[in-house]
């Protein structure tokens, strides 16, 4: 009997349009003999749809989008014709492929938490900790893991003190910064600051896109790598590790996604020294490990003259890095069902631990809530 598995995208970032290429991906690569899929679109203002018409990018065009409203409740998928609802299913499994806020923040793992819908991606705790730059390198920097010197600046404290921000920045990290939102993805909203007028600049451009942002140590002399890794019964998969190409100071939107980053069009594996191919390799897996994550998931380093600094984790990484998890679009399907069907084991093993605790308070409360 097929499983009703959910492929939830979009979400309200600005990486909305990158989701929605990495939903229909997957939604059209799972096994259709195993599964029954859903897909399920959260438009930027909130909204929730179904419909076959979801797994085809060339409907998603502006005058295209005829979509069924939806929702989830009670662990079903409802559809709304009019004024009436109508279930769909009873969803079995879900994949969340949503990028940044609403979606990869822990948002999308609470709903299908709260609706008793095993998830193939990271829960809540690891997409909240992670989609936010500061607190990933507060857990990393707990657990070991290097990461460059960086100062958090919130915009309520830069509206009053700009000035001693600006300061702080010059003498705590030196020139060259780098400047980005805190919780957004695909490198919107960054730049590099070499001197105090770029920096003002920089610091409102990521401001933005969000009421806080990281001030980093930029290195001049530096490569960006990445790897993947997933969870497969108790071990944790770690891919060998990739070298994205860009042409810029960092890896840019268009890096990522319209050229040739966006399928894994760097070097791969990358060609570096195997010693710190492992560091970063076991630093990944030490990550994952300790913060219980699941799904597929993507970090990503940075090195400097033999040193290895951890950069940022993507729970939800784009096209799902299935570039660095198999050699062929085709395959990655096999590894999207590893992922579904470990999901519902690990759910059902949790499951299975709760224990609810009857505290009778309100034995001892009488109407409005006063105790006797």
């Amino acid at each position: 009997m097929q499983k009703n598995i959910a492929v939830v995208f979009g979400g309200l970032s600005s990486e909305n349009e990158v989701s929605i290429v990495t939903g229909v991906m997957a939604a059209n690569l799972l096994d259709g003999a195993r599964y029954a899929v859903w897909p399920v679109y959260i438009a930027q203002n909130g909204g929730f749809f179904t419909g076959k018409a979801l797994l085809d990018t060339e409907n998603f065009r502006e005058g295209r989008r005829r979509f069924i409203p939806a929702a989830i409740a009670e662990g079903r998928l409802y559809e709304r014709h009019g004024k009436k609802w109508r279930e769909l299913c009873r969803l079995d499994g879900a994949l969340n492929c949503c990028h940044g806020r609403g979606g990869e923040d822990g948002a999308v793992a609470g709903l299908l938490d709260l609706n008793g819908i095993p998830c193939a991606s990271p829960g809540i705790m690891p997409s909240s900790v992670f989609m936010d730059k500061a607190a990933a390198k507060l857990i990393a920097r707990s657990l070991g893991v290097p990461v460059l010197p960086w100062l958090r600046i919130c915009e309520a404290d830069y509206a009053r003190r700009s000035a001693f921000a600006v300061r702080c920045i010059e003498e705590r990290l030196k020139y060259p910064v780098i400047v980005k939102p805190v919780r957004s993805g695909s490198s919107i909203g960054i730049s590099v600051a070499e001197d105090r007028a770029r920096l003002t600049f920089a610091l409102n451009a990521a401001f933005a896109y969000d009421t806080a942002v990281i001030a980093e140590k930029f290195l001049e002399k530096r490569r960006e790598v990445n790897c993947a890794a997933y969870k497969k019964g108790e071990e944790v998969v770690v891919t060998p590790c990739e070298e994205p190409k860009t042409e810029h100071k960092f890896l840019t939107f268009a890096d990522k996604y319209m050229g040739t980053a966006k399928t894994g069009g760097g070097t791969f594996p990358a060609d570096i020294p195997p010693a710190l191919s492992e560091k970063v390799r076991g630093y990944t897996k030490l990550l994952y490990r300790r913060t219980e994550m699941t799904g597929i998931v993507r970090a990503d380093f940075l090195l400097s003259e033999g040193e290895v600094y951890f950069n940022e984790m993507n729970t939800v990484p784009g096209a799902l890095a299935w570039y660095l998890a198999s050699e062929k679009l085709a395959g990655f399907g096999q590894v999207l069902t590893a992922l579904i069907e470990q999901g519902i084991c690990d759910y059902r093993a949790r499951a299975g631990k709760k224990m609810l605790a009857n505290c009778g308070v309100l034995r001892t409360c009488r109407g409005k809530g006063r105790r006797e």
